[in-house]
């Protein structure tokens, strides 16, 4: 019995271990296996994902490239506004709804001409996002040109193959929080990937964050979920 006892130590010690090793080589690796940066190709949509206003601005530059006519917005869930939001709005800053905001953005960008509307009604998380822009497409099979940011691409593409796989997808990244190999030398990077890791972990292991979920909703009200 002892010594029965003894070896399955041993295999708990050497599987321990052995996950330990994975999981720094996969953290250490990050900075290899997390960036998808595809080249840009021909598309029917472009569309910047939910989470960063900053994506309609690379957006419209590959608009005025000539990569698609159309862009489609994200209608994810909208975060409460705080104290300092309120705080703003009365010291003069302006207080505009989100179609409002992005139809002003467009338009200093010069691609108001372009917008085409928008998918979704309060996703929180990439795969209810996915699934909203399924549902939008009700059956059609267009090129779609997703623009993200760079800790974001890897799993956003794994997603978006896996609900759309009918769909030709191209994954281009944002110019702003590109990060390198020596990720961990940057404590900005550093934050960014480790969670982005936590997430795609996650997402690999079956879970998923959905709105209906009062726990999830909580998380994205507090801006922690994606």
């Amino acid at each position: 019995m002892r010594r029965l006892f003894d070896t399955f130590l041993r295999l708990v010690g050497a599987v321990t271990l052995a996950g330990l090793v994975l999981g720094l080589t996969l953290m250490i690796g990050a900075g290899y296996w997390m960036r998808v940066n595809d080249t840009p190709r021909q598309a029917d949509y472009i569309i910047p994902l939910a989470g960063n206003e900053g994506r309609l601005i690379k957006a419209a530059e590959l608009i005025h490239q000539g990569f698609a006519p159309v862009i489609l917005m994200s209608s994810a869930h909208e975060l409460p506004p705080s104290r300092l939001d309120q705080l703003r709005w009365e010291i003069g800053f302006p207080n505009y709804e989100r179609d409002e905001y992005h139809a002003r953005l467009a338009a200093m960008l010069g691609v108001a001409g372009a917008m085409g509307g928008s998918f979704g009604n309060g996703h929180i998380s990439t795969v209810e996002e996915a699934e909203a822009l399924k549902a939008y497409l009700d059956g059609r099979t267009p090129r779609l040109l997703l623009v993200t940011s760079p800790t974001h691409a890897r799993r956003a593409k794994m997603i978006f193959e896996n609900v759309l796989p009918e769909c030709e997808i191209t994954v281009v990244a944002t110019d702003e929080d590109v990060f390198d190999n020596t990720w961990w030398r940057d404590q900005h990077m550093a934050q960014h990937l480790v969670l982005e890791f936590a997430k795609t972990a996650h997402y690999l292991l079956g879970g998923v964050f959905r709105s209906t979920d009062q726990g999830a909703a909580k998380a994205a009200d507090s801006g922690t979920s994606n």
